[in-house]
């Protein structure tokens, strides 16, 4: 009870300020997205730095370990071979010096890197072959926070119950060993309660828990991202979804700053600007954390950015369309407008004439006249704003339409009226999508480098296709890269490749019908096709 209420009281009073507004928050991440590089660059000099460790020729088996161990702390969340690789070699030193400790460390990194892979059946025997018994309160700590994380990440994994409430319930026991073996003094205490009350599904107590967390002055850039990332999916649970946005644009620039790849925030942001609309931004940092998930190398992250990718990209696609489409209206408005302006002109010019005798007729004709140029010119403002909205709508038109528009005020003040009308042409829609295709093609490959060779394998020589440009498919390899990609019905792939279903079931027929293995076991072996380099 005692411990409740200082978390309350702390929650209250640390959510007196207001949060900041999410756009300026969204400009500040994308300052630090620019900035990216530098940090990359002082976390390269800090491992090179380490790494000259290695080269001191009278250095002892101990050294060499605390070596290991330093350079897998500092590519644990950076790059998954390299944390790999150390976290071997200092398994390697542990078993040559028989020394109980280290391999109890050895084996912790080890366990940490399956985790961030997905490989919960290696995490599993590992933890439960290391035995901890007479190992340090430190030791103890680290050993229950990995069972914790190891049960709540196979729950998350196997997301049905039974199963997922015996996995939480496990995990949540080892939490408490944490919090029996800690106290509220030690920063990791916070993040243990924290999660274990968002695995309990008491949202508000975590949020409390890691509210107080993120405002102590000793947390480092990692344990920040960590904590607001996690903390922004409290939020979520609850509805708040500015909030949970607020948290993950925290913690995505708490990973550009400490230099962390393992990471879910950026695409957990990129998710909810895609559901509020915001695809263009949305876009971007799918792309973003594609680019992390790569460069980090886990299977398990490129195949959850792999899942959504395509489906921002096609919405994308679609706003443009949408843009095109009210460019089209907006000209042909305009087209109308001048029309209507010609024939008042002549029809004005023609009743001047008729009533040039009648002082009277005249001034009704004149102030008609400014009646109808006062009319046409608010319209005329009107559509001028409209036009300037759809501007900002697509940043891709902008230059388009400008051009355009200069064009039109220019044939219309030379009075050439015919040369206008020639000008207008419908945009090339099959350019944007292109452009869209081979965006798709160079993502994929990304995601698939060995795409091409392996899908030509399952054919005879003489009937394999090697496409002109290294980033890009054919129409064939696209369907069976969006099947590969987890989009097997035809309806769907035709709508994002515009080709009816009757045509794609028609390549796929045909394609299968070349290839060297059974047709009912092709789209197998498409599957079977591994993501990253062979």
């Amino acid at each position: 009870m005692r411990i409740t209420c200082i978390i309350i009281l702390l929650f209250y009073i640390l959510n007196a300020q207001a949060a900041q507004p999410v756009d300026t928050l969204l400009a500040e991440l994308d300052h630090y997205i620019y900035l990216n590089d530098s940090y990359t660059e002082e976390k390269e000099q800090k491992i090179a730095d380490i790494k000259k460790n290695l080269d001191q020729p009278f250095s002892t088996q101990d050294n060499l370990f605390e070596t290991y161990i330093q350079l897998f702390d500092e590519y644990k969340s950076y790059k998954y071979d390299s944390a790999y690789s150390y976290a071997n070699r200092s398994l390697e030193i542990a078993l040559q010096v028989k020394n109980p400790v280290y391999k109890i460390k050895s084996n912790e990194a080890l366990v940490f890197c399956f985790l961030s892979s997905g490989l919960f059946k290696e995490a599993f025997d590992m933890m439960s072959s290391t035995d901890v018994s007479t190992a340090s309160t430190a030791i103890k700590r680290e050993h229950y926070n990995l069972w914790a994380r190891l049960y709540y990440d196979i729950a998350d994994y196997n997301n049905e119950d039974p199963f997922r409430s015996e996995y939480i319930a496990k995990g949540n026991l080892y939490s408490d060993s944490v919090l029996h073996i800690q106290s509220m003094q030690d920063i990791d205490w916070w993040y243990a309660y924290g999660l274990q009350q968002l695995k309990k599904e008491n949202y508000q107590r975590a949020i409390e828990a890691f509210t107080t967390l993120i405002n102590i002055k000793d947390i480092d850039d990692h344990l920040y991202a960590i904590t607001a990332s996690t903390m922004g999916h409290a939020y979520s649970a609850v509805g708040n979804r500015e909030q949970s946005k607020i948290c993950l644009i925290q913690a995505a620039i708490g990973d550009i700053k400490s230099v962390t790849k393992e990471t879910t925030a950026l695409r957990n942001l990129a998710v909810l600007l895609y559901e509020d609309g915001d695809i263009q931004r949305a876009n971007k940092y799918i792309k973003l954390a594609l680019d992390d998930a790569n460069f980090y190398n886990a299977r398990h992250r490129k195949l959850e950015i792999g899942s959504i990718l395509p489906i921002i990209e096609q919405e994308r696609f679609e706003a443009v369309e949408k843009q095109r489409n009210v460019l089209i209206l907006s000209v042909i408005s305009i087209s109308l407008l001048f029309v209507l302006l010609l024939v008042a002109t002549v029809i004005i010019y023609k009743q001047i004439k008729r009533v040039r005798k009648a002082r009277k007729t005249i001034g009704e004709q004149n102030e008609q006249l400014i009646l109808t140029n006062n009319q046409l010119t608010e319209v005329s403002n009107i559509k001028d704003e409209y036009i300037g909205y759809s501007f900002y709508m697509n940043s891709g038109y902008i230059d388009k339409l400008e051009g355009l528009y200069k064009l039109v005020n220019r044939k219309i003040a030379a009075r050439q009226y015919e040369d206008l009308r020639s000008s207008f042409k419908e945009s090339d829609l099959q350019k944007e999508r292109k452009n869209m295709y081979s965006s798709f093609d160079e993502t994929f490959l990304k995601l698939f480098p060995s795409f091409i060779q392996a899908y030509n394998n399952l054919f005879q020589p003489d009937d394999r296709v090697i496409p002109e440009n290294s980033k890009s498919l054919t129409a064939e390899m696209r369907i069976f890269a969006l099947i590969r990609l987890g989009i097997y019905e035809s309806e769907r792939i035709a709508q994002f490749l515009n080709y009816s279903v009757n045509t794609i079931n028609t390549y796929k027929t045909k394609v299968k019908n070349k290839s060297i293995v059974p047709n009912e076991q092709f789209e197998q072996k498409i599957m079977e096709i591994r993501s990253g380099k062979q």
